[in-house]
């Protein structure tokens, strides 16, 4: 079975074709093969959950890369994230628990650092606003710890100090010093969470675009492995009996390479990266943590500590197995009904190639999950990644605090005052978005040419998509806010995370912005420069390409290749030119 421990990539699939809607409960379903129906077999057909003994059950309650919002994320279907929700969800938390712990890796307050290229910072006085309430929120909530990271700092740290005051929360930064070497934040806390003492302490690296502003602030870093380890040293001295740390070091990879080489941390919240980890993953002696960017999720490490054993064991993989079983059930009679219901003919095959595949893919995680043991003896944990959608309902407090902030949006607004915390463009001419030989280069663009490059040869193909909805698809998430959203771009732009695309967020909504010409017909570069062996652009384009991003969690009505199809044709794109 594949469990679903993943980097972005792969979430953001995931996250279009419906998988990070909130799991059904595990019940029992039998073996798919040969997967054409969806019936609801017996209860022996499922292995059953795990058991374990409860012991001192601690809740630890994570997030980071928030980026400043503190709303849904406002999709047409499904919308998912808001402070009040991630409230209600730590609320749960602690009816089930003994004691809680929520702390925070970073990246809380801004969507984009100050000294963006091509761009003018917002109003101050809307970033400290927003600021004020996150943390208000945070506040609410408990938050025993936030690392400040680069999109928190860059409100300015003497603003940020401030802030936290005012709100009577606490940062941690142990690498963090000032001109002087002397710390900007506390190193390091203890706190008690159900008897057990737990030390705290988070390690920030500064990004090479932030270097010169960071000079400017006299803000600089000690060596972070040096310092986790003479952090770990410390607190367990000071008498923590369990230590984590907040990791927020830049790209993927670091905060494992940081873990391996700093032994003695029992947990680890990662930041900056938007992967997410579930189960946690393993790196050193740690469990590593991450929930994804944009506060769409909230992360949940439920830890059960039996007879003081603090050698855990991961309960999680069976949970996970019957979960992707159950939801894979449920793709099944999803796929009947649409089945049962479609008209069209020429879908059958597409219809029956689903059906095996979901069906071959239960009978392997049946097969793993009943090789799973069925009881853990002592310590262990359980992760889980909790999807922030319409089904958890805001917590009255910080929706009173989202309230009050959103109407006080509304009074400026109408007084014509700055609303927002976006960067904002100047009004200097956008540049061409053609591809130029400086955007193509290793982990860059190298398989796509662009819309433009194709309009050289298809004018009049061009001219008429450039009337079509595909062609301004970016423009839906620009007037929600949500153009710099991995989640999101994806199905907004051409390429983007793909083979031969970008994972850049900016080069992808500069360069390769929109459903471009490629995002239907394939990458073209190789067409264009008559390189057979990279030539993969295709002249006809069949429904499955259409279905990756047209999924009925993110349409508002069912899907319709016909018309969807005739909606994009015309003179010289599949219809002869007038």
């Amino acid at each position: 079975m594949a469990r679903l421990r993943f980097g972005l990539p792969l979430a953001v699939a995931l996250a279009l074709s419906g998988a990070c809607r909130r799991p059904p409960s595990p019940v029992p379903h039998g073996d798919a093969a040969p997967a054409t129906s969806a019936r609801t077999p017996s209860a022996a057909d499922l292995p059953a959950e795990t058991s374990a003994a409860r012991g001192t059950h601690i809740a630890l309650l994570y997030g980071a890369d928030l980026q400043g919002e503190y709303e849904n994320c406002g999709c047409a279907s499904h919308p998912l994230g808001g402070m009040a929700r991630r409230a209600t969800v730590i609320d749960q938390a602690r009816a089930e628990a003994d004691g809680v712990l929520v702390v925070d890796a970073g990246d809380l307050l801004l969507p984009e650092r100050f000294h963006a290229p091509r761009k003018l910072p917002p109003d101050a006085g809307e970033v400290v606003r927003r600021a004020r309430l996150l943390l208000s929120a945070y506040a609410r909530m408990g938050l025993a710890a936030l690392l400040p990271a680069e999109r928190d700092l860059a409100i300015g740290p003497a603003r940020l100090k401030a802030l936290l005051n005012a709100t009577h929360l606490t940062a941690v930064a142990s690498n963090l010093v000032d001109a002087n070497g002397r710390p900007v934040f506390l190193r390091d806390r203890i706190v008690t969470v159900a008897g057990m003492s737990i030390g705290i302490f988070g390690v920030v690296g500064a990004q090479p675009e932030d270097a010169a502003l960071w000079k400017t602030w006299g803000l600089a870093t000690t060596d972070p492995v040096a310092t986790g380890r003479e952090e770990v040293r410390a607190l367990r001295a000071r008498g923590a009996k369990m230590i984590v740390a907040l990791v927020h070091l830049g790209p993927i990879g670091a905060a494992n390479k940081f873990l391996e080489a700093v032994p003695g941390i029992d947990w680890a919240v990662q930041g900056h990266t938007g992967m997410q980890l579930q189960p946690p993953s393993v790196a050193g002696g740690a469990r590593l943590l991450d929930a994804m960017p944009m506060g769409k999720q909230a992360g949940r490490l439920d830890i059960h500590i039996v007879e003081g054993g603090l050698t855990f064991k991961d309960r999680g993989a069976r949970a996970q197995a019957l979960a992707i079983i159950a939801d894979h059930r449920q793709q099944l009679a999803e796929l009947e009904r649409r089945a049962s219901g479609d008209k069209h003919t020429e879908r059958t095959d597409f219809y029956q190639q689903r059906r095996q595949a979901i069906g071959a893919a239960l009978v392997r995680e049946l097969e793993s999950a009943r090789q799973l043991p069925t009881r853990i003896d002592g310590s262990w944990y359980e992760g889980r990644i909790l999807p922030l959608d319409e089904s958890v309902p805001d917590q009255r407090g910080v929706g009173l605090l989202v309230a009050a902030y959103n109407a006080e949006n509304a009074r400026r607004a109408a007084a014509r005052l700055p609303v927002g915390i976006a960067l904002r463009d100047p009004a200097a001419p956008e540049p061409s978005a053609e591809i130029r030989p400086e955007d193509v280069g290793q982990e860059k663009i190298t398989r796509y040419a662009g819309s433009a490059a194709c309009a050289r040869c298809h004018a009049t193909a061009a001219r008429f998509f450039e009337t079509t909805a595909h062609a301004h698809a970016l423009g839906s998430l620009s007037a929600a806010h949500r153009d710099r959203d991995p989640a999101c771009i994806g199905c907004h732009t051409t390429g983007f995370m793909l083979p031969g695309g970008t994972w850049n967020v900016a080069l992808a909504t500069q360069k390769l912005e929109h459903v471009g010409c490629e995002a239907c017909h394939g990458p073209s570069l190789g067409h264009i420069s008559l390189d057979d062996k990279q030539a993969t652009t295709q002249r006809l384009v069949p429904q499955t390409v259409c279905l990756g991003c047209h999924t009925p969690e993110q349409s508002r009505r069912a899907f319709d290749y016909q018309n969807a199809r005739a909606a994009i044709l015309g003179p010289g794109h599949g219809a002869p030119p007038r």
